[in-house]
């Protein structure tokens, strides 16, 4: 008798938000989400705390796109983890209500998955102003663009460069950021931060040189290997057919026996029943197929 209550919704809740929620949950089946819904429509409140339960045991979300308003609204600290961990709500929507609430650890995540990064970085520097994730944030996406515009904003903090000097070694040229240092600009640890820059590019140098020798000789093992592979002799036997006439290929009478040409791609052909009677380095069959 669900249905009795189709009415009343917003009645129950108001006596036991808690307790109304859950049994309305476990009962979606006979209480459809829309009717809750448009029950709640005008009480914004008990709607987050129904459609924050309901998302929790349908993971569909079909109700993610207006969660992302009332999560806003209502439980900030739960929004990004939120807009993390769903694919279902639309970006851009998602993004106007961050940037009119001016949640700007939010905006950063959407603007990096939408791959606006740069204003995303710019947010990082002069909104959060945390000169660590800015770092974190040009590391994971490993853009050169995104470095050069970090030095370019943070070059004039001598704090800032400091972390820079430690922290950029295993991603871009060191060169980037010292050429763009400041005469006469007096920074914290600088032989430090210097010799752990250099040490980190090496390695990083060194790592890179290391795959690439790795690399040539796997290519060289695999050259050989197919190589080996196509001087191999090819086993004839009575079903193969001439890829031209479709006569066999083996045939008892020798003396209607004719020249044979057999390819690696296990093609087989009568010398006569090639183009001009000419063998050619190429299987005609394959060859056509590739064009």
């Amino acid at each position: 008798m669900y249905y009795v209550i189709y009415d009343r919704i917003l009645d129950l809740i108001t006596l036991d938000c808690d307790k109304a929620i859950s049994i309305l949950v476990q009962g979606r089946a006979k209480v459809p989400v829309e009717v809750v819904e448009k029950q709640l429509e005008n009480n914004d409140e008990y709607l987050f705390k129904y459609l924050d339960a309901y998302s929790k045991v349908e993971p569909n979300g079909r109700y993610h796109g207006k969660l992302v308003r009332l999560y806003a609204k209502y439980a900030r600290k739960k929004l990004l983890l939120f807009l993390k961990c769903s694919d279902n709500y639309p970006i851009q929507e998602a993004l106007d209500v961050c940037q009119s609430n001016e949640f700007y650890p939010e905006m950063v995540f959407l603007l990096g998955r939408i791959g606006n990064t740069r204003e995303a970085l710019q947010i990082i520097i002069e909104k959060l102003q945390d000169i660590n994730q800015a770092i974190y944030f040009c590391q994971e996406h490993n853009d050169r663009e995104l470095w050069t515009d970090l030095i370019k904003h943070t070059i004039d903090k001598p704090e800032c460069v400091t972390l820079l000097l430690k922290r950029i070694g295993n991603y871009v040229d060191p060169r980037m950021l010292i050429q763009n240092i400041q005469s006469g600009c007096e920074i914290k640890d600088l032989k430090e931060s210097l010799a752990k820059m250099m040490c980190d590019y090496h390695l990083q140098m060194s790592v890179q040189e290391a795959c690439k020798v790795i690399t040539l000789r796997n290519y060289f093992d695999l050259h050989e290997k197919l190589i080996v592979n196509q001087q191999r002799g090819i086993s004839v036997t009575d079903e193969f057919l001439c890829s031209v006439c479709q006569g066999r290929i083996i045939i008892r009478d020798l003396s209607d026996a004719s020249d044979l040409v057999v390819y690696n791609c296990r093609h087989s052909f009568h010398i006569e029943c090639l183009p001009d009677g000419v063998k050619h380095n190429n299987c005609s069959v394959c060859s056509a197929v590739k064009m």
